[in-house]
């Protein structure tokens, strides 16, 4: 047999999985949610406060912005509207969602605590979460600024001190 009728004989052989979309199994039991980042909370946030400023009610806006965000913000906001549903208070409402939500969770507390539309409120607590995703990277660009300085010290510095420090310390030696 040639090597191109066993090429052949493969791809025939490997239609159906190329078809259908292979993938390799995972090894753990089941894969846990991935929580929201600050940045794709912030983007859900700004959403949602349109979709209030729309007019719609505050459990509906939260069912709007969950079917049209595919990222997992989306996922824990249908979570916090599934929770308003089932008559839950708005503060374990929220605490389904996770700990990176919790400038949205007062803001939504206070607004309906108080009766006051809350697209204000979770718009400014949209704008707090960039500020922490930007001080968040901010911080660590210092980090690998300092990481990427130290390897470099580490290798120049052995043949800085042979090419100057040593001679200049044998030169006065020698003069002795």
């Amino acid at each position: 047999m040639t090597l191109a009728a066993v090429c052949a004989a493969l791809a025939v052989l490997l239609w159906p999985v190329r078809r259908v979309g292979w993938r390799p199994v995972s090894r753990t039991a089941s894969a846990a949610p991935s929580a929201a980042s600050l940045d794709e909370a912030a983007v859900a946030l700004t959403m949602l406060a349109a979709v209030l400023r729309g007019g719609a009610g505050a459990v509906e806006s939260l069912e709007a912005v969950a079917e049209v965000d595919d990222s997992a913000a989306g996922r824990e906001l249908a979570v916090v509207a599934a929770a308003h549903r089932w008559g839950e208070p708005p503060d374990r409402a929220w605490a389904h969602a996770g700990p990176g939500w919790a400038p949205a969770a007062s803001a939504w507390h206070a607004a309906l605590t108080a009766g006051a539309a809350p697209a204000d409120l979770v718009e400014s607590a949209a704008g707090r979460l960039r500020a922490a995703e930007a001080r968040r990277v901010e911080a660590a660009a210092h980090r690998a600024g300092v990481l990427l300085v130290l390897p470099l010290g580490v290798c120049f510095l052995p043949g800085f001190v042979a090419t100057t420090v040593v001679p200049v310390v044998l030169l006065l030696l020698g003069e002795l």
